[in-house]
């Protein structure tokens, strides 16, 4: 990656030096000055996270060589001198704008993006065992609580992540036969601390998880878990039931139900007559009335009110009591009333 193309004609002083773009000195007309890399400055909390997003963004413009020290500085009188010299600018001016002005301004004037990285590493990039501390309490101390699923995974996986740059794991470097069994271990405790930090509407899935075997990564646990809590969530959603009421949908068309009108309410009328409260109709079987003055059986009046459903059966009862013969009827003597109470049969009507 440090390797310089070299000169076609290096006696030549007005030889102009194009570098191959697969050189850290080839400059894409995109790679402007003043352009922050990051999405946050950092600011002196963070540098861990801040390194590895500087790393990755200088590793893709192809300018790591200009902070690790494998891009050298060429001599003055070389045709390459120039062309390092403005990358080397450049990622200067990478640095600066990803850092707060207060610490931006304290590498202000430095020569080289080596010297500026070296100053930062030596300040901010020391492992103490405060910092260690600090992370393990915050590790200890996060709970689920209020978050979901996934924003309290991502808050262990950030503090696992900074505690492993930190801090090299030997399970990662050692090439014995222990290591599988190391990182197993150690994605276990990952599990656990997961595990613990939930809240206890989860105690049951936690149970069955826990009782598999062999424990499944942690990838799956939270798989596991997102799906659980999605599920909850529809289970306990009350619009869709309020949804399925009002819209019916099917494959063919859709129908849409009509609200019912509201029932009025009629109360029912109450008489205080006493008179008649011990009459009954041996004719109708109702009560208020005696058969003399049914209306089922000798017709309803002119200006009688009928209700709904039972006018049009009124009306052919009125129409058979106008025939001659019903007209006689009315006149019949009082034995005639006895046989129509001993169950007569007048016609058009049952009993």
């Amino acid at each position: 990656m440090g390797s310089l193309d070299p000169p076609v004609n290096s006696s030549s002083s007005s030889f102009v030096y194009t570098p191959e773009p697969s050189s850290p000195l080839f400059l894409l007309p995109s790679d402007v000055p003043g352009v922050s890399l990051v999405a946050i400055s950092f600011s002196v909390n963070g540098f861990g996270s801040w390194k590895r997003s500087m790393i990755v963004s200088l590793s893709a413009r192809n300018k790591i060589g200009f902070i690790d020290g494998t891009c050298v500085r060429p001599p003055e009188n070389s045709p390459q001198f120039r062309q390092w010299d403005r990358c080397n600018n450049m990622v200067i001016s990478w640095l600066t704008n990803s850092l707060s002005p207060d610490i931006a301004e304290s590498v202000h004037y430095s020569d080289t993006a080596e010297s500026i990285w070296k100053q930062l590493n030596n300040r901010y990039g020391t492992v103490n065992e405060t910092k260690v501390f600090e992370l393990k309490r915050n590790l200890a101390s996060t709970y689920q609580g209020s978050f979901d699923i996934p924003s309290y995974f991502n808050k262990l996986k950030k503090i696992w992540d900074e505690l492993e740059v930190m801090r090299s794991s030997h399970a990662n470097s050692c090439k014995c036969a222990a290591k599988e069994g190391l990182q197993k271990e150690r994605e276990e405790d990952k599990v656990h601390q997961f595990l613990m930090g939930l809240n206890e509407v989860y105690v049951g899935v936690r149970s069955n998880l826990l009782m598999m075997h062999p424990l499944p990564s942690l990838d799956s646990f939270y798989i596991i878990l997102l799906q659980d809590e999605k599920q909850r969530q529809i289970t306990t959603n009350p619009q869709s039931h309020s949804e399925s009421a009002s819209f019916n949908a099917s494959s063919n068309n859709i129908k849409f139900t009509q609200p019912q009108p509201q029932q009025k309410q009629y109360s029912q009328r109450v008489f205080f007559d006493q008179s008649k409260s011990g009459l009954f109709c041996k004719y109708c079987k109702k009560t208020w009335h005696l058969i003399d003055k049914c209306y089922k059986l000798n017709g309803f009046p002119q200006n009688f009110k009928f209700t709904k459903g039972r006018k049009l059966a009124a009306n052919m009862v009125d129409s058979e009591l106008a025939t001659p013969q019903n007209v006689s009827a009315n006149s019949v003597s009082t034995s005639t009333q006895n046989k129509a109470e001993q169950g007569s049969v007048v016609h058009g009507l049952t009993q």
